[in-house]
């Protein structure tokens, strides 16, 4: 009998009763008004280290737009090691942790006792790591982090959304090999099925009391009454009371069984009015049934460096638990599996401090990144909810283009335009790729002057080598700038143009790299079309100074500038920190930033979306074009987003 089929049969004489592996998920016993357990603690370690947890806030694209209303922007806790803030130039991997049902992240950490368990880990030898632990709590107390269009798509904000932000934010080692996924219970069923899913994410897999693996009720307390009841909640209700076992079976109804054409709650319930089991529905749970998933997902299990699970003996998910262990063997998958002695909750703590965190420890890699490969990483097209592509357009042919590929969504909402300097004032209009795209996939038409392929090719043959004794030049100029957005103004109302009624020609912003970021100073100080500016490891050469071709613009452009300024440095070992930090001390006409990442000139180009400044980049268009403020957060007050990230440094004036 295949599995899909032995699946159909337990649903047939299996009660409707609730899930009693739903209850079992919390450590409480049904009928319990708390999903707060008590568990127990592991004694301090002498000598450990201080750990600092930081609350923040992830807006997730994926999880925009769900029927049931749960919101996009998620909390989530990020746990830094000891050493963070003292080390600055240190980047560490991540190993991202998620909670069970009906608790969110903040409940769990009590529950697994951190960060006192993470210090007593790397007090013991584990390797120091950053471990986050994002809050995926709904309507109905739980998203089985799955994809639905009723609770949102929840397997992305964790694979992609959660993992790029953390990327660009905090220093991370990013990469695959350096990333590790843990969950109990709702959550071990969350990372068996992301971490499934997503082997080009992370790298090692630790599954702790796994729920739901068979996608199916397992008897408890659901009444025909309860049943009943379902038919008559409506969106806005109390949900907390609902009586439990109802909200486990929305719960899972609503993230395997959606149905948009089946309001208010949109969602099957997998049970007639008769309280008859409904196969139609099970068979689209039975999709979502970890053993089903394993079966397509044997090459993805087989990249990962490790793999392990473990569960309590008094656990009633311990059966499940080791025939998801002994069928990963069948299929030639090597993970290891403890059976030990505890409920589903009392040794979670130790289970953490003991074996999860030193089982990352020895398989996650600690090496830090070695310099880029290339200009992007592999099918980069951004973190935004726009996928972006590059191109050519033949009316410009001597500037490259960076574009949402579907424009349709941006009908009403309207393209900035965001004009771009090369470093080096190069004619490579890809040296920055990865930055490039992950502006425009943030809804943005972006022009940089160059060429690529074979064009670019071409184009530096025929110009050769510099010859002896002949002056300096260089590729592009500020014209270029110009041109690139004349372009695109002209485009905005030209008849045929896709680009016709799309772009928001009130909000451009210059930016540019070195050499690019002179042409940006140059370009806002004298085309009021400009209203907003970036300068990136970039500064004016002071007046008086030898200076190189491109980079003359005087200092008294400064005082021409009509717009507000962020400058992103590198810090001290930037070579354009001191020229960046006297325009920035010369600026009394605007409002002005200056934030400084502890990365020296080469800033965060070549990292995974550009890396942080491309983050800070975006928050600052965001606010500064579209009038977001909640990216505004990231620069103003005392507590600024930008303010709490150890080694950045933020200077403002004029706000």
């Amino acid at each position: 009998m295949s599995s899909g089929s032995a699946l159909r049969a337990l649903t047939r004489v299996t009660t409707h009763c609730l899930v009693v592996v739903i209850l079992s998920l919390t450590g409480f016993v049904a009928g319990g008004a708390s999903a707060q357990v008590q568990t127990d603690v592991p004694p301090p370690v002498e000598g450990a280290g201080r750990a600092v947890i930081e609350r923040i806030r992830i807006h997730s694209p994926a999880i925009e737009g769900n029927l049931e209303g749960n919101s996009a922007d998620r909390d989530v806790l990020v746990v830094l090691p000891p050493s963070y803030r003292s080390s600055p130039s240190r980047r560490y991997p991540v190993v991202y942790a998620l909670h069970g049902y009906s608790i969110g992240a903040e409940q769990w950490i009590k529950e697994i006792h951190v960060p006192q368990v993470v210090e007593g880990a790397f007090a013991k030898g584990v390797p120091e790591m950053i471990v986050v632990l994002p809050d995926s709590k709904t309507v109905h107390n739980g998203s089985m982090y799955s994809t639905s269009v009723t609770t949102g798509d929840f397997e992305d904000f964790v694979a992609r959304d959660l993992v790029g932000y953390i990327d660009s934010h905090y220093r991370t080692i990013p990469d695959r090999r350096s990333r590790g996924l843990v969950g109990h219970s709702m959550g071990g069923y969350g990372a068996a099925r992301i971490g499934f899913r997503h082997p080009d994410v992370f790298g090692a897999l630790y599954i702790m009391s796994p729920c739901c693996m068979q996608a199916r009720p397992g008897g408890g307390a659901l009444t025909p009454q309860m049943l009943a009841s379902i038919g008559t909640l409506k969106p806005g209700d109390d949900m907390s009371k609902v009586p439990f076992p109802v909200r486990g079976l929305l719960a899972m109804a609503s993230a395997w069984s959606p149905d948009p054409a089946s309001p208010p709650l949109y969602l099957d319930v997998p049970y007639d009015k008769a309280d008859k089991p409904i196969d139609a529905v099970f068979d689209r749970w039975s999709a979502n049934s970890i053993f089903n998933i394993l079966e397509t997902s044997v090459p993805n299990l087989k990249r990962y460096a490790a793999i392990a699970m473990d569960v309590g003996d008094q656990d009633t998910l311990r059966t499940d638990t080791q025939a998801l262990h002994e069928r990963m063997l069948a299929y030639g998958i090597p993970n290891d599996f403890e059976l030990y002695q505890g409920t589903h909750t009392s040794r979670v703590a130790f289970r953490w401090q003991d074996h999860v965190l030193p089982f990352f420890g020895k398989h996650l890699n600690f090496a830090p990144p070695g310099p880029p490969a290339g200009p992007v990483a592999a099918n980069d097209r951004g973190s935004g909810p726009y996928p972006a592509v590059m191109e050519v357009d033949p009316s410009l042919p001597r500037h490259v283009i960076y574009r949402p590929e579907n424009l349709a969504p941006l009908k009403q909402k309207k393209l900035p335009i965001y004009i771009w300097g090369n470093g080096a004032c190069t004619d490579d209009g890809a040296s920055v790729k990865g930055h490039l795209l992950e502006i425009a996939s943030h809804g943005y038409l972006v022009i940089a002057p160059g060429y690529v392929g074979d064009e670019l090719k071409r184009v530096q043959a025929a110009r050769g080598p510099r010859a002896e004794g002949a002056p300096l030049t260089v590729a592009t100029s500020v014209k270029d700038l110009r041109d690139g957005l004349d372009w695109a103004i002209a485009q905005n109302s030209r008849p045929g143009s896709k680009y016709r009624g799309l772009l928001d020609t009130r909000a451009v912003a210059a930016s540019g790299f070195s050499c690019g970021g002179v042409q940006a100073i140059d370009l806002a100080s004298s085309d009021p079309r400009v209203t907003a500016l970036i300068v990136q490891n970039s500064g004016l050469f002071p007046d008086g100074t030898a200076r190189l071709p491109g980079m003359d613009t005087p200092k008294s452009a400064l005082a021409r500038l009509r717009t507000p300024v962020l400058y992103i440095m590198g810090g001290p070992t930037d070579i354009a920190w001191a020229n960046g930090r006297d325009d920035f001390a010369r600026i009394n006409k605007v409002p002005a930033a200056m934030v400084a990442l502890p990365t020296g000139h080469g800033g965060t180009y070549f990292d995974p979306h550009g890396g942080a400044a491309a983050a800070i980049a975006v928050d600052w268009l965001e606010w500064q074009l579209r009038g977001d403020k909640t990216a505004a957060r990231s620069f103003l007050g005392d507590n600024c987003r930008l303010c709490t990230v150890p080694g950045w440094s933020i200077e403002r004036k004029g706000f």
